[in-house]
């Protein structure tokens, strides 16, 4: 029953009801397979039709065989690599000569078939012209019976002449005769040779021609290459400008991030210390606060502090107003950062003061921004004056630090630039007893 099912590829509905899941499953599979058999001899035998129709029962595969090397594998030759290959330039050269052979001698044939067509016609019109003659000198013969001797010997004078004119013409059409016949051998040399001469120079007319036009394009080509390499170039140099913006950008960013942080971590701490502790956390422009205290030992103490100043500071003449023996009206010396704060928040933007740091062997430089107050610590232990952190510009005194952030900015972000002097109510209590009876603060 199974292989009467298969052969005729059809199952009774009957019997197909008759049978549970599995058993048509079964069935289903072997149908499958028997279907993918059939398709698979039918593709076969289509090939084999198809291959016998286009080659031929007796045909053959056809091979390529390729010529080996001395090493076996097969031999390749790469124009230009050989010594006796020409090179590009002769290569060129050679071609544009054969261009202007070519053109040259379609010129020369077409000068030539215009020659013997007016040679053609120049013969036609002398045969006509002989003939014309000939016929007017029987005619005056006709009538010479009937003259006198007088107009006799006129017509006989007129006649010599006619003679010549027509031999003179006889000779010239036997001549383009055979100049356009070619029979004798001397005028078809002298033909030939002249043709000959024509055409080269005519190809050497087109040669010079090609050359110019192709030194011309070359010209051509190395100006546009010339253009486009100054176009990439200055694409090349805007591109690292823009890249160069883009990195500054980021470090200005990453800067504020971190002078921001910092501020934020300082001021909480600022907040859980207590009122009576005068100590002096200030911001850095660019380095937090624990890198600030691995680069420069903090002061022990408060009395530390004042001593560094009067021992090392006033003869430096820190603080101190370098156009006069006066103090400058910035510096506030020993004061907390409450107290410059309220000293600050009084006066307009852009005001500034200079107190010693409790911090670190140096200052800092209390600014009143648009809504609130920065800070930022002056290293001023290795004996010149700068802002914490890695390549900060240097000064030799204070003041200078002043005056070039007057006109400079702190940080390019912020744009802090140390414009107006805070004032103060009397003279720095670290000065006392520093300052002659003739300095006046």
């Amino acid at each position: 029953m199974l292989q009467q099912i298969l052969k005729d590829m059809w199952v009774d509905p009957e019997l197909l009801a008759e049978l549970d899941d599995t058993q048509k499953q079964t069935l289903f599979c072997k149908m499958r397979e028997e279907q993918v058999r059939r398709w698979t001899v039918w593709d076969r035998e289509q090939t084999m039709k198809d291959e016998t129709r286009t080659y031929g029962k007796t045909a053959c595969k056809k091979q390529v065989d390729f010529l080996l090397g001395t090493d076996g594998e097969p031999w390749v030759w790469v124009m230009g690599e050989h010594p006796d290959d020409p090179s590009i330039e002769e290569i060129l050269e050679k071609e544009a000569r054969e261009k202007a052979r070519r053109q040259a001698e379609k010129e020369a044939e077409h000068l030539r078939k215009s020659m013997e067509a007016e040679l053609s016609e120049l013969l036609d019109l002398n045969q006509k012209q002989i003939e014309a003659m000939e016929a007017a000198q029987q005619k005056d013969e006709d009538m010479d019976i009937y003259c006198s001797v007088d107009e006799l010997r006129e017509k006989m004078k007129v006649q010599t002449e006619t003679n010549n004119k027509i031999n003179s013409l006889s000779d010239k059409r036997d001549i383009l005769q055979e100049i356009s016949l070619n029979m004798p051998k001397k005028v078809s040399q002298r033909v030939a040779l002249w043709e000959k001469r024509v055409m080269e120079e005519r190809t050497s007319e087109i040669f010079r021609r090609l050359q110019k036009k192709h030194m011309e394009v070359a010209r051509e080509a190395e100006e546009a290459e010339r253009k486009q390499d100054q176009l990439w170039r200055e694409q090349e140099r805007k591109a690292k400008e823009a890249e160069f913006q883009i990195r500054e950008i980021a470090r200005r960013a990453r800067e504020e991030h971190r002078r921001t942080s910092v501020l934020d971590l300082e001021v909480e701490a600022q907040n859980n210390l207590s009122p009576n502790r005068n100590s002096d956390i200030t911001l850095s422009p660019t380095l937090p606060t624990s890198v600030i205290d691995s680069q420069t030992a903090k002061p022990p103490s408060k009395e530390a502090v004042i001593e560094w100043f009067r021992s090392s500071e006033v003869a430096r003449r820190a603080g101190m107003d370098p156009d006069s023996s006066k103090v400058a009206p910035w510096f506030h010396g020993l004061i907390t950062r409450q107290e410059a704060e309220a000293l600050l928040m009084e006066s307009p933007v852009c005001s500034f003061l200079v107190r010693v740091s409790e911090r670190i062997w140096g200052y800092a430089i209390s600014y009143r921004d648009n809504d609130r107050c920065k800070h930022y610590l002056v290293d001023a232990s290795n004996g010149h004056y700068q802002f914490l952190g890695a390549n900060q510009l240097s000064h030799d005194t204070l003041g200078d630090l002043i005056a070039y952030h007057s006109k400079q900015p702190i940080t390019a972000l912020g744009r802090e630039r140390l414009l107006h002097a805070c004032p103060r109510s009397e003279i720095p209590s670290i000065f006392q007893g520093l300052l002659s009876p003739g300095i006046r603060w």
